[in-house]
This record gives C-alpha cells, structure tokens and sequence, in this order.
C-alpha cells in the first residue's frame, strides 16, 4: 500500500512540473538583482575562477624526484600527455582530462549562461543542480596530488615531492568554482515561488515509508561503519624495496600533510572526507527520524542537498583507483584494506542517497502541492 502511494507521489509529482513549466516566465537571473551588488559580483567571481584556472594550467603542480630520474614538473596537461601517448594509459588519460582540465572551463561558461541567459526557473534549477553536484569531480587531480605528496614522506632523497604554486591556485579556482554555483543556486532559490508551507509539527519521514523504514536505516549504519573503518585503515602501501614501506589512512594522510606545513590540504581533505560525509549521514539521520514541520522539512531537504555537494569520498576514491592504475610509474605501491572500506563507503553512500532521496524528494513535493491548493 506504501509502494502505490509512493508511485502516486511520484506521478503527482510529474504533472504538477508539466503545469508549472507551461506558465512559466522567461527571466535572466542576473535581472532579478540588477539594483544590487549582485549583478557585478556573481560575474567577477566567475571571472576571478576562471582566470585562476586558465593561469594554474600553465604553471607546474608538483616536482618529482624519484631515484634514480632527475626531478620532474608535473601538470595536468602533462599528466594527461603521459598517461596517453608514453604509458598508454587511455582511460585514466580521458578522466583526468575530462574531470580536471575541460569540466572546469564547462562549468563556468554555464555558470555564465545561467547568469545571463533567459531561461524557465525550472530549468535553471536544474542546470545548477547538474553542476553543483558535479563540481567537486575536478578536484581529482588535486587528490591524486596529495596521495604523491603524502608517499614521499620520509622517503629521504630517494623520493622528493616539492609543491608548486599551480596547485594552490588551482584548488583556489575549484573550490571558488564551487561556492560561486551554490551561491547562484541560493540567489536562485529567492527567484522561485514556494508555497508557503505550515509551521506545524508533522509526522516523521519514516513512518509510511514500506521497505524504506528498514533499509534507511540499515543503509546509514553500513555507510557510518565503513567510512568509520575507511578514515581508520591504510589504503596504500609502497613496495619498492628501495623505499621505506610506509602504508596510510586518510586519517594518517590528514596527520601527514598537516606535519610537513602543507596544511592547506590538510584541511581540505578533512573537511571533505571526514566533515562533510560525517554530516550529511547526520542530516539524513534527522531528517528521516526526526518529525518536523512542513517548512523545516523543506530547509533540511536542502541541507542534504548542500553537504552532498562537498562530500569528497567519492572523488578520493577514484583518486586512489587512478593512483593502482598510474602510480606504478612512478613508485610501486599496492592497494590495503582500506581503500576496499572506502569502496564499500561510497556504494553505500550512493545507495542511501537514492533510497532516502527519492521518498524525501516526492514528500517535499506533495507538501507543496497541498499547500498550493489550500493559498
């Protein structure tokens, strides 16, 4: 009975966009604060990422010294030239391409578009969605970097890291990038019209739920328990017998880069991997436990939305599938028991998501669609 009520929602859902597209106005965004800082200042910072992306390309990321070679400037063109034409490496060459060097340019040119170009809201909404979900996926070369960084430690001359300014200023134009489009969305959401929701205690999410009143809940202590065991145990380990054979976690690799005064990306990979995975299982948690009003629903919906978007276990793990693949070029390593638990952490995680979101996401919306018919 659970099961048909949620198809209804679904199908409810559906039609209620049809009619709203049909009488929907045609405004740039940029129209709608054209009396305010805003029309000047969403432009420069889209300008300010995209100019610190164009010049970090051109600089080197980092130097690598490795016994017996003589150091080396790595970039992400070079990087991606290596992994094509000398070590045929074609896939990993396409990733760090696609994600690295042409996304990000994509995504402020249609960070431009949906800026200045006339558009329904809806379809606005959703092109930034698109690209607030996908932003953080540039970030993996930087991952891919840190891991470099962090194997050399202690290796003494055999295996030097020295970091160059590209990477600090291309991580400054992501992160930029990043908080530009969430900024967007949230002038965005001023944009729309939301019918005003009551401010009356309802029942929880869970209840009514069918088979999800089980599996939320099994899927949040599986995600909880392998991210817990993922931030614990070492995910690599180097094996070249000329090298100290160091193993690490995330845990350890935070510790790591905060020691040698990288601390920069210390706080990063914290704040990504630890913090915002952390928090977004906790709002989960409440939002599908916790009974609140209609209007508290909807702000915890988009807290969900939020710290999902800087939610980085993903992107470290294909960091870390990319670094098997490539990094026997430069330093023989080997996969730990970890980097399986965060394999695990990630599955689970992209399974809750769509298991949980979809049930909040179609209660959202008959809410709205009950208080549209009562103004």
């Amino acid at each position: 009975m659970d099961d048909v009520r949620q198809v209804n929602l679904e199908i409810k859902d559906k039609s209620a966009k049809k009619a709203m597209h049909a009488g929907e106005s045609r405004t740039p965004l940029a129209f709608h604060f054209d009396s305010s800082m805003m029309v000047w200042l969403v432009p420069l910072l889209l300008i300010a990422a995209l100019t610190a992306n164009i010049v970090a390309l051109k600089l080197p990321f980092l130097e690598i010294k490795m016994f017996p070679h003589d150091p080396e400037a790595y970039s992400i063109p070079h990087t991606v030239t290596l992994m094509w034409v000398t070590l045929k490496l074609y896939w990993v060459a396409i990733l760090i391409a696609g994600f690295s060097l042409v996304f990000p340019f994509v995504k402020l040119f249609s960070l431009f578009f949906l800026w200045y170009f006339p558009l329904r809201v809806s379809t606005r909404s959703h092109g930034l969605r698109i690209l607030g979900s996908l932003g953080r996926w540039s970030l993996l070369d930087v991952f891919v970097a840190l891991v470099l960084i962090v194997l050399a430690h202690e290796q003494g001359s055999l295996f030097v890291t020295d970091v160059k300014p590209g990477l600090y200023l291309f991580l400054f134009a992501i992160l930029l990038a990043m908080s530009t489009g969430e900024f967007m969305a949230v002038l965005h959401e001023r944009t729309e019209h939301h019918p005003k929701l009551s401010t009356t205690k309802s029942q929880q999410p869970a209840v009514g739920s069918g088979w999800r009143r089980i599996a939320v809940p099994a899927l949040l202590l599986g995600s909880l328990a392998s991210l817990a065991i993922a931030l614990e145990l070492p995910f690599l380990k180097i094996t070249a017998w000329y090298l100290t054979d160091n193993s690490y976690s995330i845990l350890e690799t935070i510790a790591t880069l905060w020691s040698t005064d990288e601390r920069i990306f210390a706080a990063v990979v914290a704040f990504g991997l630890v913090v915002m995975p952390l928090a977004k299982l906790l709002v989960i948690l409440g939002t599908w436990s916790i009974g609140r009003s209609p209007h508290r629903f909807r702000i915890a919906t988009l807290r969900i939305r939020i710290v999902a978007q800087w939610s980085m276990i993903d992107v470290f793990g294909l960091a870390i599938g990319l670094f098997l693949l490539e990094g026997s070029t430069l330093v023989p390593v080997k996969g730990q028991i970890g980097a399986w638990a965060l394999l695990a952490a990630i599955i689970l995680n992209a399974i809750l998501a769509w298991t949980a979101g979809s049930l909040l996401k179609a209660r959202l919306t008959a809410l709205e669609q009950e208080a549209s018919s009562n103004e």
